[in-house]
């Protein structure tokens, strides 16, 4: 398990250490999102290729920092842009998205910031758009908010991660995908194949 500051600079450093991510066996469990309810579907990014769903899981996942399954987390949270998080990938290689698609997300999420401003918001845990996701290709990433409030985060942060988790927990690296859980396990990350 490594520490990841989710700036610039912060994954530069972190990449040149040469650390990787902690491997997380568990991955089927993780990526199910059971009775999901979509409140809204659009296109984003340049071209409109990419597309990102508000929807809520009616059992979602809750994942603690360490990794191992919640059924509830609270949090003090409200801003998160720049926060740390713990990042898990899945074990064993084989099945996970194309970095090339992975990179068409990131890239559209940088394209939509320079419009709709650098930050975002999701709604609090347990409300119908407490889940964010994207997907393009055999790309699929979302963000799902585990606190009792709204949260606030950077776009650019979520294309940081989502460029490094489909790099660094890809089959070149025994993985399949990976999350980054928030230190307070207020939201995670996730990337997978689609």
């Amino acid at each position: 398990m490594q520490y990841f500051t989710l700036l610039t600079a912060g994954l530069s450093l972190f990449l040149a250490s040469g650390a990787s991510a902690a491997t997380l066996g568990s991955a089927a469990s993780l990526s199910v999102c059971d009775n999901e309810v979509v409140a809204s579907e659009t296109y984003i990014g340049k071209d409109h290729n990419v597309k990102l769903t508000a929807s809520h899981c009616g059992a979602a996942p809750h994942v603690s920092p360490q990794g191992t399954l919640l059924s509830k987390r609270q949090s003090t949270s409200v801003n998160v842009c720049g926060a740390q998080c713990n990042t898990y990938c899945f074990n064993p290689a084989g099945g996970g998205p194309n970095e090339d698609d992975c990179a068409v997300i990131a890239n559209a999420i940088l394209y939509d910031q320079q419009s709709l401003g650098p930050l975002f918001n999701i709604s609090a845990s347990r409300t119908p758009t407490d889940k964010i996701t994207m997907q393009y290709g055999s790309c699929l990433t979302y963000f799902l908010n585990q606190a009792s409030e709204q949260l606030t985060y950077c776009r650019s942060d979520w294309s940081t991660l989502v460029t490094w988790l489909s790099g660094d927990c890809n089959a070149a690296h025994n993985a399949h995908g990976g999350l980054c859980v928030a230190t307070n396990g207020a939201w995670y990350i996730q990337v997978q194949h689609s």
